[in-house]
């Protein structure tokens, strides 16, 4: 059933926009209507997370044999299975035939034959069930989050990334002791956000604490925060206290309590030169 909504053609087009599909006609007409919708804004945010996600994603991997078992074992229980013949069966059949080899997901996409037709509905169930289990994790979290609290997060996305464009915006990228960037700091002036993706979730005895060292050597805190979903998510009006021309590098620590201490107490997890 179609929604009956009107915006609906506006969020396809900020798909578009996002991945770089559009065509120029499209593209001025979404660009046009941008700068007056917050949903638009909250929409693209989103796209572009997604998509920063992808880009860090590992390659496709061949799922284990078990999960694919565990797959048709549920296609069959549904009583959508009566197409699969038996050399789909973990065992070997009365005839003491041996099971078919498995199938790489690439050479199944490749084959197209009239069998394969024939057993559509049955490895369409497949498929979806598939796409689901190796999606969960990345999808998961989103989910779960009520409307409100999504909605908070698209806005703080759109400020970042409204920032991320912004020409007066430097961009410092921390890094965890793998190399791994898992915050980048925002800073306009004295303004500050971090964008956060890779620390873990805190408990409610701790909070994390972003810091800035001086030329001089001298460590202040920048701002105490919670990381509360795994995830990119955003933390928004910190401030550096003595300007950021005097701050050379950033740093964050796990602290015990809700509040940042005079100096750190923590190991660094991660740190960043501006």
């Amino acid at each position: 059933m179609t929604r009956p909504d009107a915006h609906e053609r506006y969020e396809e087009l900020a798909a578009g926009h996002a991945l770089s599909a559009l065509e120029p006609e499209d593209e001025q007409v979404f660009l046009q209507h941008l700068g007056a919708c917050a949903r638009c804004e909250r929409e693209l945010a989103v796209h572009d997370a997604t998509l920063a996600h992808l880009a860090y994603a590992p390659d496709d991997a061949e799922p284990p044999d078990s999960l694919l078992a565990s797959i048709r074992a549920g296609v069959l229980a549904s009583g959508r299975g009566a197409s699969f013949s038996q050399h789909f069966d973990a065992d070997a059949d009365s005839a003491g035939r041996r099971p078919a080899a498995p199938v790489s997901l690439a050479a199944a996409r490749r084959r197209r034959t009239d069998s394969t037709l024939r057993r559509s509905s049955s490895w369409t169930g497949i498929a979806a069930a598939a796409a689901l289990m190796l999606g969960l994790g990345v999808w998961n979290a989103t989910l779960q989050q009520d409307r409100a609290e999504q909605d908070a997060w698209g806005d703080r996305m759109a400020v970042a990334v409204r920032e991320l464009r912004d020409a007066d915006t430097d961009t410092v990228p921390l890094r965890g002791d793998g190399g791994a960037v898992v915050a980048v700091a925002l800073v306009r002036g004295s303004d500050l956000s971090l964008v956060v993706d890779g620390l873990p979730v805190n408990d409610d005895a701790t909070t994390y604490v972003l810091w800035g060292q001086s030329r001089y050597g001298d460590v202040r805190p920048v701002g105490a925060f919670d990381v509360a979903r795994e995830g990119v998510d955003v933390q928004r009006e910190m401030q550096v206290q003595a300007g950021i021309a005097d701050v050379t590098r950033f740093m964050v620590t796990r602290e015990q309590g809700e509040q940042a201490p005079p100096i750190p107490q923590q190991a660094v997890l991660a740190s960043g030169n501006v």
